[in-house]
């Protein structure tokens, strides 16, 4: 069994004004050089990144820079995925960072209960310096219980640097991130490790710190950007509709309710934000294509349960009326 506790997986992709502040959180966790190791991945960044990361690693030989055509960030974490070590793997952004001394109790904890994987909280860190917690699933500490468990209790967080995972359990299955999904591309490989888990248990330590910008991929308003991410959301929901598909058939069960309502957090998402921006009859194509339009309405799983959301999914599957209210939008916003 590898000596190395912790592998951190870090993308690269032009993110020169916060790649030091990630790094240095990285190496202050109170674990020694030996039991971790940080492996950064370059996407063919055009900006400073490679040299401040190269810079750093020189200093930090527990740093290792891989790099790879501009592929997007899939590719790049199967690429750190094929290289890693660790007994354990952690995914982060590079843009963001963790809060410094938090990972060596947790990733001791996560060995001594032999877990698959334990779910963290995180933190959300503003322009303006305001950090504040932000994990949906704010709860206490929970007991190991199987991945299926977990779900029937907790929303499905879809953001995979909220997971601890253990690198032979990923490995034995081999999961790949899907490099065609320029976003949400965690939600189908989180639903396929979460409903195959033995042992999952919940921590309430928050180390993870996401930087809200307006420059990263989640907030590029470019329209032909835009449209391209949200065919990205469809397609994540069509991949976890078809893993919560091949968990019935495989298993003989009905997988937890939260697995089809993070489905349709993505669905509901691309229509609400296709409303408005112009492109609801360009989502509404893709939904049917995939063979998920209309979806259900699952509610109180994805805190869709309220009147507001009833309504507003009985607006969505109208399909005329959603997309003259969006022309209707549009006008009056002019």
């Amino acid at each position: 069994m590898s000596d190395i506790l912790l592998t951190y997986i870090v993308p690269l992709y032009n993110t020169e004004p916060y790649v030091l502040k990630c790094l240095q959180s990285l190496v202050n966790q109170g674990l020694n050089p030996e039991q971790y190791e940080i492996i950064a991945v370059d996407d063919e960044s055009t900006d400073g990144t490679v040299a401040v990361v190269d810079s750093f690693a020189r200093e930090h030989p527990v740093v290792r820079i891989l790099c790879q055509s501009h592929a997007g960030v899939s590719s790049a974490r199967n690429l750190a995925l094929d290289h890693a070590r660790g007994r354990y793997i952690q995914f982060v952004d590079s843009d963001d960072y963790l809060i410094e001394q938090s990972m060596a109790s947790l990733i001791t904890r996560a060995i001594e209960l032999d877990l698959d994987v334990m779910v963290l909280n995180n933190r959300m860190a503003f322009p303006d310096g305001t950090v504040t917690i932000a994990s949906e699933n704010a709860s206490a500490t929970t007991g190991v219980m199987t991945g299926v468990e977990y779900l029937e209790g907790h929303s499905m967080t879809p953001y995979i640097w909220r997971y601890l995972i253990r690198r032979e359990f990923f490995k034995h299955h081999n999961w790949r991130f899907d490099p065609s999904l320029i976003v949400c591309e965690d939600g189908e490989v989180i639903a396929q490790f979460m409903l195959q888990a033995s042992r999952v248990a919940h921590h309430d330590a928050a180390p993870y710190c996401y930087v809200k910008r307006a420059g990263s991929a989640m907030n590029n308003t470019d329209i032909n950007h835009l449209r391209n991410r949200l065919f990205s959301q469809v397609d994540s929901a069509s991949s976890i509709d078809g893993t919560i598909k091949r968990f019935n058939e495989t298993s003989r069960q009905v997988a937890p309710a939260s697995v089809a309502g993070l489905r349709n957090v993505y669905l509901y998402f691309a229509l609400t934000r296709a409303f408005s921006a112009g492109l609801v009859d360009d989502v509404l194509d893709r939904m049917r294509a995939v063979g998920l339009y209309p979806f259900p309405c699952v509610g109180p799983e994805a805190n869709y349960g309220s009147t507001k959301w009833k309504l507003i999914h009985r607006l969505m599957m109208h399909p005329r009326l959603w997309s003259m209210m969006s022309k209707l939008y549009r006008m009056l916003k002019k």
